[in-house]
């Protein structure tokens, strides 16, 4: 949004006006005038009950250049009018009687600026520029939540579909993950693709129903949703991170649960838990929060030990790919760097009890593309 940005549209592309509201017909004709000189497009009237009546019937007026008092009802009668209407509405109050407490009042009820007559001319366009700026701030601020909840909604009302329905194939779903994280790295879109298959095997193994097998199948591959914040000179760093480098790294676990803990959607409340603490580890030494053991959520404890199997199994700019007999020892026994206290201890037993299945996983879907 433009500094510079004025009355004549709001962000949205509509026309805008201003009203000037004073029981004296010359000054509020005068100043109309004086604003339309200034390009400003601008109406005028004498008193609330007649400002009422224009903004009602006028949707493109979003300020009001008001005097404060007038005969029957005030400037503050006016403002507090103009909650009803489905539109938001800077004022400007200018009077000639004006106290402390008036002005104390003007700021309490939201006006813009409170300017004491006579009016300078000079102030009133610096006021109008500052209201101008608000509704202009306003309005792109409501066009963002607009933008954003549009894209949650559509987001959600798909994962509902593909819950309703199944059958549905795993390859659209993947499509659609890779699409929302929107990574660079082909080789990171086939992790988050296995990352499902993985906790859904775990979480099958563990005795979970149906229902929410399939929605750990959903959840796990949102784990890292929240690198969509990290910047590619750190994502896809060849060598060591630095100590800033890896704290703005971690900080991805917190994005992602930032964007999807809004969501009512069962599914997407599951892949918040997820990505907030799928880098939690059992003895308390993981991030964000140092949670520990039975603290960890159990969605986020079955992500972690697949998001690490499937890390070691792959390459990335920083390692090699390892094959599945050396990560399934770097899992149970350790390396130093992973060791098995950081899992869940049930977890690794079933790990290790039906390993062989998770090199299947990798094994058939390792080399299957990723479509944004």
């Amino acid at each position: 949004m433009s500094a510079e940005f004025d009355l004549k549209r709001s962000c949205f592309g509509d026309f805008m006006k201003i009203l000037v509201v004073d029981d004296e017909p010359l000054i509020g004709s005068e100043t109309s005038e004086y604003l339309s000189l200034h390009g400003y497009v601008s109406d005028h009237c004498h008193s609330c009950d007649a400002a009422m009546e224009i903004l009602s019937s006028d949707p493109d007026i979003r300020l009001v250049i008001t005097d404060l008092r007038m005969p029957e009802k005030d400037g503050f009668t006016l403002i507090e009018a103009t909650q009803p209407l489905q539109r938001h509405i800077e004022f400007i109050v200018v009077t000639g009687h004006g106290g402390k407490d008036e002005a104390i009042n003007a700021v309490r009820t939201g006006v813009s600026e409170f300017l004491a007559k006579p009016v300078n001319h000079f102030e009133l366009l610096k006021a109008v520029k500052n209201a101008a700026q608000k509704i202009a701030d306003h309005d792109h601020e409501l066009s963002v939540k607009s933008s954003l909840q549009g894209k949650v909604f559509a987001g959600e009302k798909k994962i509902d579909r593909l819950l309703g329905n199944l059958d549905t194939s795993y390859a659209e779903l993947t499509y659609c993950l890779a699409t929302a994280s929107e990574y660079k790295d082909p080789e990171t879109g086939q992790h988050i693709s296995r990352i499902g298959s993985y906790a859904a095997l775990i979480a099958g193994l563990m005795g979970w129903t149906e229902r929410k097998v399939e929605m750990i199948r959903l959840a796990a591959p949102l784990h890292d949703i929240g690198k969509i914040g990290t910047p590619d000179s750190i994502l896809l760093k060849p060598g060591k991170l630095g100590d800033v480098e890896l704290r703005v790294m971690r900080t991805h676990s917190s994005i992602g649960h930032a964007i999807l803990s809004q969501s009512t959607s069962p599914v997407l409340k599951m892949a918040a838990n997820i990505a907030l603490a799928h880098h939690e580890r059992w003895d308390g030494s993981g991030y964000p929060n140092g949670l520990s053991a039975e603290e960890i959520p159990v969605e986020a404890a079955i992500t972690a030990l697949a998001d690490v199997y499937d890390a070691l199994r792959s390459k990335r700019p920083y390692k090699p790919a390892l094959d599945h007999r050396t990560t399934c020892d770097i899992l149970l026994y350790g390396d130093g760097r992973t060791e098995a206290k950081h899992f869940s201890p049930e977890l690794l037993q079933i790990f290790k009890e039906n390993h062989d299945k998770f090199d299947e996983i990798y094994e058939s879907m390792h080399d299957q593309a990723v479509s944004c």
